[in-house]
């Protein structure tokens, strides 16, 4: 069994996203958190599946699913809190408990942020609250009922959101609050139940998602032109339609690229930069903005501001991996430049991750390797 290499190359398009948005404002590239959440309702879905088939032959369901996440999610989080405790001097008296109980994205919805750097945890709260409440469900319901709890959430989130949208003043709830965002990782978690029961789903329904990209991408750039159709307008069309829009164009993305294998995307996505920074991109999103706030107290170009904080978070990312994370999950870092080598071939034409290609149905049958998170 291996990884996904294409997962990480997306992962590394996300983080990028992610990064370009808050250095730059480039509109749409808040899409890049909604690809993460898409990428972790696929994964964790996949692995919970796994590990529920296993409980037949003895295996842990519980145990194996949290510990992972803890020694994953926890060691990076808790360091990532003392750091800005330090630099940004946060005062925790009338905070703390959001962030000891995972619910970061709370206090950003009630206008309650004190320290910008702290702003993009409010993602990672909205997995934690996915990873406490889906894990029940998988274990409860069959396959067929997941795919229908799936839908019904991808179907019921704009609804919610339209009528929810008059209720508050700015955006941030709607943005922010798992109820209203849980759409995004169902329709991961849709596409692992559906290509975990069938292997060849994800092979015919490649011609669709190619499809529904190609509609969904242009409709949120041809709404964009209206001033209504921005996150911080706080309307009920960008609210109902904006949202559903990306999940569908991302959920689509993720469908295309697993069955993607001998062309130019997959050499793209599995070039070995792209593959390190999507291992890396955890701690490269805590730690983004917070470097951006305090390279842009010397630096006043956006440029340079921009270009000096991508090579300082890249620089934190690496020894955190390295040096504090990997060693925590027993992951050799030695063996790291092995899996992420790329190898040429002699004819000239392309460069292809190490090891050999895959069917659709195998890549489905290799999602239990990918625990990491994707905020």
């Amino acid at each position: 069994m291996q990884r996904i290499p294409q997962i990480d190359g997306l992962r590394a398009i996300a983080i990028l996203m992610v990064f370009a948005a808050h250095a730059f404002g480039i509109p749409l590239f808040w899409m890049g958190v909604d690809l993460f959440f898409v990428l972790s309702g696929y994964l964790i879905t996949g692995i919970l599946l796994r590990l529920k088939d296993s409980r037949a032959t003895g295996g842990s369901y519980w145990s194996s699913f949290y510990s992972r996440r803890a020694r994953r999610i926890l060691p990076a989080y808790v360091l990532f809190l003392v750091v800005v405790s330090f630099v940004f001097r946060v005062h925790w008296g009338n905070i703390w408990y959001w962030y000891v109980f995972f619910a970061p994205n709370i206090p950003l919805a009630l206008g309650k942020v004190t320290v910008a750097a702290m702003g993009p945890l409010w993602s990672l709260g909205v997995e934690e609250q996915f990873y406490f409440v889906w894990p029940w469900l998988v274990s409860a319901c069959s396959r067929l009922m997941l795919r229908r709890v799936a839908v019904g959430i991808i179907v019921v989130s704009p609804l919610l959101r339209a009528v929810a949208t008059p209720l508050f003043n700015t955006h941030f709830p709607i943005h922010s609050l798992t109820l209203f965002r849980a759409d995004t990782l169902a329709m991961g978690a849709f596409i692992a139940v559906a290509s975990g029961s069938d292997p060849q789903w994800i092979g015919r329904h490649r011609p669709l998602a190619r499809n529904s990209f190609a509609v969904a991408l242009p409709l949120l750039v041809a709404f964009s032109v209206f001033p209504s159709f921005r996150a911080g307008a706080n309307s009920v069309l960008f609210n109902a339609i904006a949202y559903s829009l990306s999940v569908a164009g991302l959920g689509s993305i993720l469908v295309y690229v697993l069955g993607s294998q001998e062309d130019l995307l997959h050499t793209f996505l599995t070039t070995r930069p792209l593959r390190y920074l999507g291992l890396i991109s955890y701690t490269f999103y805590l730690y983004h903005e917070g470097v951006l706030l305090q390279v842009g107290l010397y630096v006043h170009s956006r440029i340079a501001i921009a270009l000096a904080a991508f090579f300082v978070t890249i620089l934190i990312s690496v020894f955190s991996w390295h040096c504090f994370e990997a060693p925590i999950l027993g992951r050799g870092t030695r063996k790291l430049p092995l899996d992420l080598r790329s190898k040429f071939d002699p004819s000239g034409r392309r460069w292809w991750s190490r090891g050999p290609r895959r069917s659709p149905a195998a890549i489905v049958a290799s999602t239990a390797l990918h625990q990491q998170p994707l905020n």
